[in-house]
């Protein structure tokens, strides 16, 4: 029997359950590096993305992800890998696919910003639009069941990416990272569109579901949630925040300071640890979502298994990995543990 689609599920009143945030996750093992990530691991070393996925399965999700983030043309270019820009791709599609079908998951192909946009720009217009379309045309063939558009600061390459993958046929996710307000306190894209109408229109233009992801740790996301709902159903809303502990002072991952060790700033990227957040943190956002009436959600940068799983049993799941889960190694009374 076939799985069921992504469309299917929503239609259904089912949640979907994303686990993303693969370069972290691969950062603190040890293989790659924030930044311009080397891309060989993926070829050299396919095995330890296929256990990233299998992590991710065992702990509950309901998609497993390809990982193409940041493995498109400009980047590959940067570090002299331009020549294997399509095997790194399409390897890391086969794989995810592998998993997917011995699972029964989804299999979701991915892309993601580029840093090349300029406002008023049709040459770096143009530019996007020619590395999304070949990272789509891959993924299709590859079989992904649908796309991931993700972490786009600007409203405008959020909405190239979802011309793009519409234009392949292929159902959209598109979810875009919130940084700081603007000057009036108002919570915008960087081309300063209020959230509440960027995400509409992405909507309006076809995404299946939209919203934040990445940048923002869970309570932080939940501000940009509570604007969007404004204007959008919440069953189409749907969230990815970063796993790290931001505040209003500090919204984002990139502005965190380390006030116990002033040489560990800035925070962002290879000093992180002391701000993930707790397991229970994440089933709190988790909570918080399925009251507002949202369905599809996830974990960005940072995810764990352990965060991942906390997630699904927030749902009322009972993973693979919840197997020797219980309330006294949770810390909470025996009837709030799924």
């Amino acid at each position: 029997m076939a799985v069921k689609s992504l469309k299917g599920r929503l239609a259904d009143g089912e949640y979907v359950l994303c686990a993303e945030g693969y370069l972290n996750n691969l950062a603190r093992m040890g293989y790659v590096a924030h930044g311009v990530w080397v891309p060989e691991f993926i070829l050299e070393q396919p095995e330890v993305l296929r256990n990233v996925h299998y992590e991710f399965v065992h702990a509950g999700t309901d998609v497993t992800e390809a990982f193409q983030y940041y493995t498109h043309r400009e980047r590959m270019k940067m570090i002299g890998r331009e020549a294997n820009l399509e095997t790194i791709n399409r390897t890391a599609l086969k794989i995810a696919r592998e998993v997917a079908d011995k699972n029964r998951t989804l299999m979701a192909g991915g892309i993601s910003d580029t840093d090349l946009y300029k406002e008023g720009d049709r040459d770096s217009e143009d530019r996007i639009r020619a590395i999304f379309e070949e990272q789509v045309r891959w993924a299709k063939e590859e079989g992904a069941d649908y796309i991931i558009g993700e972490t786009f600061p600007y409203f405008r390459e959020a909405e190239i990416a979802l011309e793009v993958i519409k234009s392949f046929d292929l159902p959209a996710v598109v979810t875009m990272t919130i940084l700081k307000p603007s000057p009036d306190g108002k919570l915008r894209t960087l081309d300063n569109i209020p959230v509440g109408r960027a995400f509409r229109t992405l909507l309006d233009k076809g995404a299946v579901v939209t919203g934040p992801n990445c940048s923002r740790g869970p309570q932080q996301t939940m501000k940009v949630i509570r604007e969007m709902i404004k204007e959008i159903p919440p069953e189409k809303v749907c969230a990815l925040p970063t796993a790290m502990r931001t505040t209003d002072k500090e919204p984002t991952g990139f502005e965190l300071t380390d006030k116990f060790c002033p040489e560990n700033n800035p925070v962002y990227p290879r000093g992180m640890d002391p701000f993930y957040v707790s397991e229970l943190e994440i089933r709190m956002f988790t909570r918080q979502c399925m009251d507002i009436g949202m369905k599809y959600m996830g974990i960005c940068c940072g995810n764990t298994g352990s965060y991942t799983r906390a997630m699904a049993m927030e749902m009322g799941r009972k993973p693979p990995s919840s197997r020797y889960y219980n309330a006294a190694n949770f810390g909470m009374p025996p009837d709030q543990i799924v």
